[in-house]
């Protein structure tokens, strides 16, 4: 089952994901953030990873897959 986070966690990210200056160290840390987020739930992993893979490549500038 995926995790919820507390508040204090959630302030941690929230600071973390607002200190990010490039788009390297922002994905850096949403994918740090999915795999907390995901926990042991392959399937919210799955999900997570496709997300961030199709944000990932709009960034560089290539249209994504639908």
């Amino acid at each position: 089952m995926p995790s919820h986070l507390s508040k204090g966690q959630m302030k941690r990210w929230n600071t973390r994901l607002a200190e990010t200056t490039t788009n390297k160290a922002r994905a850096t840390a949403l994918w740090d953030l999915a795999r907390v987020l995901a926990g042991a739930d392959d399937k919210a992993w799955a999900d997570l990873v496709l997300l961030l893979q199709r944000w990932t490549t709009e960034q560089q500038g290539r249209p994504g897959s639908p």
